[in-house]
C-alpha cells in the first residue's frame, strides 16, 4: 500500500484552515472574548449614578428609625393590654 494513497486526486486533503469546523470552534471562545470587552466597556463608559444624595439618604433613615420606633411602642402596648390591634 503506497502511503500517498489518501492523497489522490479522487480525495484530495485539503488544510485545516479550509475546513469549517476549526473556524467555528475557535469562533464560539473569540465571540466569548469579544462579548466580554464589549460588557467592560458599558460598565467603564456608564457609571452607575446616585439615586438620592446623603441629605435625603439621611431624613429618610431617621423617618425608618421613628417609624420602627412607634411600631415597637404599638407591638409592646398591645402586648401589655392583651388586645389584638385587628
Amino acid at each position: 500500500m503506497n502511503p500517498d494513497s489518501k492523497n489522490t486526486p479522487h480525495n484530495p486533503v485539503t488544510p485545516w484552515y479550509r475546513q469549517f469546523w476549526p473556524w467555528f470552534i475557535i469562533a464560539l471562545p473569540a465571540a466569548a472574548v469579544v462579548a466580554s470587552f464589549f460588557t467592560l466597556w458599558l460598565a467603564i463608559s456608564r457609571p452607575d449614578y446616585i439615586v438620592i444624595d446623603d441629605d435625603e439618604y439621611q431624613r429618610l433613615k431617621s423617618g425608618l428609625k421613628a417609624q420602627q420606633i412607634e411600631q415597637k411602642a404599638e407591638s409592646d402596648h398591645n402586648d401589655k393590654s392583651g388586645t389584638d390591634p385587628e
